[in-house]
């Protein structure tokens, strides 16, 4: 553990050369400000394991050098924006152990290039997107201590490079045919 704390400041977005921020397994708190979305270099922000608070910034949908997203093991809330879809290089996504709600977006169906998606131990609700289908190329989909629920859609049988798949605990069925 570092012992960097207080707030990660709006000046953050003066630093459009950055490509790495690695601020992870500190006591920083607070909101992650709007003004990262100006970082349009960044591809690795690793803010995981801190206090940040508040929702996650609609705008970093936006950096679309972006290849890891990693925000676990803080206290975000509110929902995951839909303009995460936007990150086509995205391979790597980590939100566990935070505290969004709501459903998981049918736009990261967009993300084709997700090899590792983490979002266990939040608030998630409702049914899974069929259009997770389209992840092809994602090898682990964490989902698990959740609120899901419904069918698992049978588009998930896409899926081919999947290694690693837990949802539980999930009402309903599997599907007992893989979509072509």
């Amino acid at each position: 553990m570092n012992s960097l704390s207080g707030t990660i400041p709006p000046e953050i977005g003066n630093l459009t050369n950055l490509i790495y921020l690695d601020l992870h397994t500190n006591q920083i708190s607070g909101i992650i400000p709007s003004q990262i979305s100006s970082l349009a270099k960044l591809q690795i922000p690793r803010i995981f394991d801190n206090h940040l608070n508040g929702p996650i910034p609609g705008e970093i949908g936006q950096l679309r050098s972006l290849t890891e997203l990693s925000l676990g093991m803080n206290f975000l809330s509110g929902s995951i924006p839909a303009s995460l879809g936007n990150l086509n290089n995205l391979s790597h996504l980590y939100l566990y152990e935070n505290h969004p709600s709501g459903s998981i977006p049918k736009e990261r169906g967009k993300l084709v290039n997700l090899v590792e998606a983490y979002l266990e131990t939040n608030q998630l609700t409702g049914h899974i997107p069929p259009e997770m289908g389209n992840l092809t190329s994602a090898k682990v989909f964490y989902a698990f201590s959740n609120e899901l629920f419904g069918p698992i859609p049978v588009e998930l049988g896409k899926m081919r490079s999947l290694q690693k798949f837990l949802i539980g605990p999930i009402l309903g069925k599997l599907p007992t045919t893989g979509s072509s």
